[in-house]
């Protein structure tokens, strides 16, 4: 799992500037979501209290999302008006045995209503155009074709029934021989390069590339895909009862958790050769200073185990700089960030210089001065009571 950092943190110092840097922060693949969160994520603003730096975004790669569902828009009166009138047309042509015509008026009214959200408004108009689609396929003497369409029928509309006085009877004995089908439900077929990435349908995990999954859903429904190593794909669409589709992803490569594997991997001696991945960032970013987090579970503890890199240039592999236990929560990630920021320190890192405070901001200046306020009042009080003779107080600082 992989989080980028580009936090908000406190303006510098007056006279100071900070320093632009990459913070990348990367957890082992079997350290729970929250528990890496917990540790990782207030760790750049402790360092930037530490360091005079200000964190960069990490550059993005394209992400590969479809239009989100508020996209799809909603019909208004005049496009169902359209859509209307295109299936009462349709309805003549039938009436006339004109059904090449009426299945091109047809064709025309699905492919509108399709491209705007299924709602309640646009569901009759479905199962109208389905309907008398079946009942030309019944002409032509296509029975399997027309009790399919039928079923889509009676999923868009369970509760109508065709009006005896209305259709013929074998439309009618059809009809009832759907009610006996399941209902249908639309088949996506989800493929991805590479495979093995796995699918999320509206946040629910539902197999692995290559792989079919179903969907009851009439309304927009957003598809995911994620890969180790990749940056996930996603698309929103709607499908109708019935529907059949092939869903195809080209995963971009995700550089940094790409780079992060690769250091995991030669932390275990299987390798290296991540320089060249971290010279690329640091191009993109515009910043030669790039620190990489990594973070674990300790073997054969509950802790938490950290390593802290630091890029090198000439495309040379990533320093390891150090790497020592925490324990979890807020108090590791305190410790971590502070580890974190005298690690960098050390490394060359700019550190952030506490300026000194007046001698006259001190709270000990004016506890001394109030006392001696305080004091004064009660001696000029003593002096006024006694007549002729006086009282002074003098206070030394």
């Amino acid at each position: 799992m992989l989080w980028r950092s580009a936090p908000t943190v406190a303006a510098a110092e007056a006279g100071a500037a900070r320093e632009p840097a990459l913070l990348l922060k990367y957890a082992a693949p079997d350290l729970p979501d929250r528990s890496a969160r917990e540790v990782l994520d207030p760790i750049p603003a402790i360092v930037a209290k530490e360091l005079l730096i200000r964190w960069l975004a990490v550059p993005q790669e394209p992400s590969g999302k479809g239009p989100a569902p508020g996209e799809i828009p909603v019909p208004d009166d005049a496009a169902l008006r359209r859509i209307a009138g295109v299936v009462s047309r349709a309805s003549e042509r039938m009436d006339k045995v004109e059904d090449a015509a009426a299945s091109l008026l047809l064709d025309d009214a699905e492919k509108e209503c399709r491209s705007y959200r299924f709602t309640e408004a646009t569901r009759p108009f479905l199962a109208e155009i389905f309907l008398r689609r079946g009942i030309i396929r019944l002409r032509e003497g296509k029975a399997s074709d027309a009790e399919a369409l039928f079923s889509r029928v009676r999923a868009l509309r369970p509760g109508f029934t065709p009006d005896p006085a209305l259709f013929p009877p074998q439309v009618l004995a059809l009809w009832e021989a759907t009610g006996r089908r399941p209902v249908p439900e639309a088949e996506l077929l989800v493929e991805s390069l590479p495979s093995g990435a796995e699918i999320f349908v509206d946040g629910e995990r539902r197999g692995v590339t290559p792989a079919r999954v179903r969907t009851k859903s009439i309304a927009p429904v957003r598809i995911r895909v994620s890969h180790s190593g990749y940056r996930d794909a996603e698309t929103t669409g709607q499908w109708l009862p019935g529907d059949a589709e092939i869903l195809r992803f080209s995963l971009p490569g995700d550089r940094v958790a790409r780079l992060g594997e690769l250091l995991a991997a030669a932390a275990q001696g299987k390798g290296g050769g991540s320089g060249p991945l971290v010279e690329e960032l640091s191009a993109a970013s515009g910043t030669s200073r790039i620190a990489i987090l990594m973070l674990e579970k300790e073997t054969g503890g509950n802790g938490l185990r950290a390593r802290l890199y630091a890029g090198r240039p000439s495309g040379r592999d990533p320093a390891l700089l150090g790497e020592r236990s925490f324990p979890g929560g807020k108090r590791g990630a305190e410790l971590s960030g502070k580890w974190t920021a005298e690690t960098l320190a050390a490394d060359g890192w700019p550190k952030a210089e506490t300026p000194e405070r007046p001698w006259y901001t001190s709270p000990w200046f004016w506890g001394i001065a109030l006392t001696a306020a305080i004091a004064g009042v009660l001696g000029a009080g003593g002096g006024g009571s006694g007549g002729a003779s006086g009282s002074a107080v003098s206070v030394s600082f």
